[in-house]
């Protein structure tokens, strides 16, 4: 019976032993696919935390300009210098001794850990530098299991990422009160610093902080953090990591305040996505520029004026060094959170040293050739100048000097408005192509641009017509480049503005402090700019207001230059003059009467030398010369005339009756005028169609201007039919729609006609 009960109690066992050793062997399997599971589907690539990090610009030198709260409303920046070894020290002494020693976990600290909260109160962790990593980016309760997860997926950690690579991601992302989150933000926020520069006292209080999640907040408990930031400390003494000296002074050190960090340049931080964006902006000199603009607002408000935006740019490195987009970004009320510096804004007189430019390689002009400067129809197109006088005949230079607009129209019509048009285009890169809308008023500004693209254009300027586009991160590649100025054209342009007269004081330091800019003010008095370039900065500069309102106080050189001339003596030395390209250039003979090419067929007419561009097309003839031959009176004879044998040669200056007409009116004596003769209509043109308007009456009615020289009697004929008799220069014609012809004859039977539409 015993042996029965023997035999059967030994069986139960046996079965027994070999289920549990079945069912062990079963959550062996399971465990072990579990932690597989676990340890392989964890498979982070890159930063695992990088969605998470706050949009920060930083400036040249990879320093902190702008940074923003992330999406959980937290100040969260990646650090973006090399940890400090000080900070590494602290926080591995205090938090991980073990570091660069475990596989992830610490078996003997998480041993200890389970011991102490079982049989105490006292509640202890046990997790390395690597687990609390995971628990960082996992963002899981405090409980056994996910404790055990943690393990795992710190060893599969280590298998991923070097060991200062997981030290990099846990001072990224551990938080240190309130809510700053990361090393970069707390050594901004509480020390005002980047975390390199960290002494011993403000190492062991970042690594003592994240440590006590119930002090976590520097304005509560001071006694217990500075207790803890000391005990450390003397652990390292102790360790010998620093002596009884640093010691004493790092004891010392009282605990920081969190401090506001002011933004500077932020609207640049908004037009580019990512972390660390590294900027080309210098600090030194966006600070200058956003001082300039915050203190040169409060003028113009006085004004009635709103805002103010500008840039300053490298010239030869084409790289941004300060970006204001606005007076001020946390101007509300202003507006001061668009940026103005791609906004489109009507550009005034901007673009007339670009003209100028390629005018002069166009063979057009030279600086010392005479444009015309009086009141002139270009088709139904009546330019003025902002001055509302006219100089007659004028030098190239001085038109560019003075901002005459008259010239520069003229000139953009003998250029070809399409040809300009499609010249910034390739500067700019715009999309649009219908260049006949803006015609010849493209001069003046009727294109709206942004102050990039000015400061593109002059950019190119002071990189002697080389044109790209200008740079605003650090590791950009090199703009493409291409040439569409000559060099010596884009000198003699640059040396031309150089000599712009400046507003008040600023007249008397042309030649110390030199800068060749030009000024603009758009129609209506919306906008007002300065724009100019040195060898060493360009800058452009725009004020008016962001809603569009018009201010007769705006006006380019007394608003905007007086702020540019500010802003030149702030940055001090500006690069010197541009130097002349002597490879460039070569003298050529221009007539002494209008600074056009000369020819030996010239009679009576003295010539100078003057610089012309070697890669220029053939300099033109002046069009106000003329060969002609003359009798004993001085009176104009041909072939067919009997005293043609016994007549003279001699070069005439000829001008437009227009011209002469305006002298006539401002009583400027002219030895020429007396001569010349015949009449001319100066408006309508020939060809042109005229859009209907009506008067308070509902008539159409249009006034007709001519130039009568000599005031003869003029017969005035309206599609055929005289209308009237008169010495005047101007008649008002009553016209219906559809086409009409004009002509007119003067009492010595010289005539002229045109031809024109008029329509709905």
């Amino acid at each position: 019976m015993k042996n029965i009960l023997y035999k059967i109690k030994s069986r139960i066992f046996e079965i027994m032993r070999t289920r549990f050793v079945k069912v062990l062997l079963f959550l062996s399997i399971i465990l072990f696919f579990c932690f597989a599971f676990i340890f392989f589907s964890f498979n982070p690539k890159g930063d695992p935390f990088e969605s998470r990090y706050s949009k920060t610009l930083l400036d040249r030198d990879g320093k902190i300009l702008s940074t923003f709260l992330n999406k959980d409303e937290q100040w969260h920046i990646k650090n973006y210098t090399p940890l400090s070894d000080k900070l590494k020290i602290a926080t591995l002494t205090f938090e991980d001794k073990n570091f660069y020693t475990h596989i992830g976990f610490d078996l003997k600290a998480l041993l200890r850990s389970f011991y102490l909260n079982v049989v105490s109160e006292k509640r202890i962790g046990g997790s390395t530098i690597t687990m609390q990593t995971i628990k960082l980016l996992q963002k899981n309760k405090r409980t056994y299991a996910n404790k055990i997860k943690e393990i795992i997926l710190s060893m599969r950690l280590e298998s991923l990422y070097f060991k200062d690579e997981i030290l990099e991601m846990y001072f990224n992302n551990v938080p240190y009160g309130g809510n700053i989150v990361g090393i970069a933000a707390a050594s901004l926020m509480y020390f005002n610093k980047s975390q390199e520069n960290l002494t011993w006292a403000e190492s062991a209080l970042l690594a003592v902080l994240p440590n006590v999640p119930g002090l976590i907040h520097l304005d509560k408990n001071k006694d217990i953090l500075l207790q803890k930031r000391n005990a450390l400390l003397y652990k390292l003494r102790d360790k010998n990591y620093i002596d009884d000296d640093n010691l004493k002074l790092a004891l010392s050190e009282k605990l920081p305040n969190i401090k506001r960090h002011t933004n500077l340049a932020p609207h640049l931080a908004f037009r580019f996505n990512g972390v660390n964006i590294k900027s080309t902006i210098d600090r030194k000199i966006q600070i200058i520029l956003e001082n300039k603009l915050k203190s040169y607002h409060k003028t113009l408000l006085n004004l009635g004026i709103q805002n103010v935006a500008g840039m300053i740019i490298d010239t030869k490195s084409r790289e941004v060094l300060a970006y204001g987009g606005s007076q001020d970004f946390l101007d509300i009320v202003g507006f001061g959170q668009i940026d103005g510096n791609i906004a489109k804004r009507s550009v005034g007189s901007v673009l007339k040293p670009l003209l100028y430019a390629l005018a002069i390689d166009d063979g057009l002009i030279t600086p010392n050739s005479k444009l015309i400067d009086a009141p002139t129809f270009f088709s139904n197109f009546k330019p003025q100048n902002a001055s509302k006088k006219y100089f007659g005949l004028v030098s190239a230079k001085a038109a560019l000097i003075k901002s005459l607009n008259v010239p520069f129209v003229g000139l953009l019509q003998d250029y070809g408005y399409d040809r300009f048009f499609f010249n910034l285009k390739n500067i700019l890169g715009f999309s649009e192509s219908n260049f006949e809308q803006y015609g010849l008023s493209l001069i003046l500004g009727t294109k709206e641009m942004s102050i990039e693209d000015i400061a593109k254009i002059y950019v190119g300027l002071g990189n002697y017509g080389e044109f790209g586009d200008i740079l605003y991160l650090k590791d950009s590649p090199p703009p493409y480049k291409k040439r569409l100025l000559s060099k010596g054209s884009s000198y003699l342009t640059l040396d031309a503005m150089s000599h712009l007269d400046r507003f008040g004081i600023e007249n008397y330091y042309k030649r110390q402090n030199v800068f060749s800019w030009k000024t603009g003010t758009s129609y209506g008095r919306k906008d007002a700019w300065a724009a100019g370039t040195s060898p060493k900065y360009t800058i452009v500069l725009w004020a008016g207001n962001f809603s569009g309102e018009s201010n007769p106080n705006l006006f380019g050189l007394n608003i905007s230059g007086v702020l540019l001339f500010d802003i030149l003596n702030a940055l001090g030395n500006l690069g010197g003059e541009f130097e002349k390209p002597q490879d460039s250039l070569k003298e050529i003979r221009l007539d002494s009467l209008t600074g056009y090419r000369y020819s030996d067929d010239f009679k009576d007419i003295d010539f100078f030398y003057a610089l012309y561009p070697n890669d220029a097309k053939t300099l033109r003839y002046s069009p106000f010369l003329k060969n002609v031959f003359v009798d004993k009176n001085q009176n104009e004879v041909n072939s067919l005339d009997s005293e043609f044998i016994n007549a003279k040669k001699i070069t005439k200056l000829v001008l437009p009756l227009s011209l002469l007409e305006y002298y006539k009116e401002q009583n400027v004596e002219f030895k020429s005028s007396k001569k010349m003769r015949g009449v001319k209509i100066i408006y309508p043109k020939n060809h042109l169609k005229i859009i209907r308007t009506r008067d308070f009456n509902g008539n159409n009615e249009l006034i007709a201007r001519i130039a009568n020289i000599n005031q003869n009697d003029i017969f005035w004929y309206l599609n055929k039919e005289h209308i009237a008799i008169s010495t005047k220069n101007t008649l008002p014609l009553k016209l219906g729609i559809g086409e009409h012809t004009l002509t007119i004859i003067d009492s010595e039977g010289n005539s002229d006609s045109v031809t024109f539409s008029v329509v709905k």
